[in-house]
């Protein structure tokens, strides 16, 4: 299992209004894999290896600041990966949000990175809703929003992943 994160970047938030955050990025693994752009959570360059992320890898795709409320998160496909890979999105560390527990698949679980499809973070998820009220999670320290992968042979897969919520100033 390898950690992965973005060199020498920081929260990816392209819009900001208010206490509205939006979080969005495009997952583009062949041009990860030719062209590199990774690093291990030291901002260390990283290469992926041809074959894209292995079962087990994280890639923390989102930098959270703390005060930061997720209440959900979604994936679209755009390019398959051509064989059995599926993808978990939420937090791999235990102290991060005020659960104080790891959910490796909070708010996505299982997403098929061989359909072309839409998936958002549904009731039956540690991070998602019930009997239509909002839960989430509070960043209680700067954290991450992660991806698991649960396959290998991601090579070929371009997704773009987004996460909405609210962040207090």
């Amino acid at each position: 299992m390898t950690t992965y994160t973005f060199l020498n970047q920081g929260a990816a938030i392209p819009f900001n209004s208010g206490v509205q955050a939006l979080f969005k990025r495009k997952i583009d693994i062949p041009d990860l894999v030719t062209n590199g752009g990774l690093a291990t959570t030291a901002n260390v360059a990283a290469t992926l290896p041809s074959t894209g992320f292995a079962a087990t890898d994280i890639l923390e795709v989102f930098d959270v600041p703390a005060g930061t409320l997720i209440l959900g998160a979604g994936i679209r496909v755009s390019t398959v990966e051509g064989a059995t890979c599926t993808v978990d999105v939420g937090v791999t560390s235990a102290t991060e949000t005020h659960s104080l527990a790891a959910d490796t698949d909070g708010w996505l679980n299982d997403i098929d990175l061989n359909a072309l499809a839409t998936s958002i973070t549904t009731n039956d998820l540690g991070f998602g809703t019930a009997t239509g009220l909002l839960f989430g999670q509070v960043y209680v320290t700067d954290g991450s929003i992660d991806i698991l992968f649960n396959n290998a042979s991601t090579e070929t897969a371009i997704f773009d992943i987004w996460a909405w919520g609210f962040q207090a100033y």
